[in-house]
């Protein structure tokens, strides 16, 4: 293995993992966001303007639907949870934006 062959897989790999660590936190933040949670709006205040917002929001939507499914749909198909919140793009640019004003 060349240092090259060595760099490339470190940048790939890294890129990935960054991806997944980055996209759990924001995912279970935006979430929360839908859900109302003080903390998450103070979290979204603290690191965000609308813009930086929505760039991260179109990166990670692919995790936000996998934790939608994982932490509301799912449980409700096994009889976990009574009520399953909707996912609504919309909804939850729209609280960022109320959050962020």
């Amino acid at each position: 293995m060349s240092d090259w062959e060595f760099w490339r897989y470190v940048l790939i790999i890294g890129s990935i993992l960054t991806y997944l660590c980055w996209g759990f936190v924001f995912a279970i933040q935006g979430l929360l966001l839908l859900h109302g949670r003080p903390e998450a709006v103070a979290w979204l205040k603290g690191r965000y303007t609308i813009k930086s917002f929505m760039r991260e929001l179109y990166a990670f939507m692919p995790m936000l639907f996998i934790f939608h499914f994982l932490l509301e749909v799912l449980p409700k198909m096994i009889g976990l949870e009574e009520a399953v919140i909707r996912f609504s793009v919309a909804d939850l640019i729209q609280r960022a934006e109320e959050a962020l004003a």
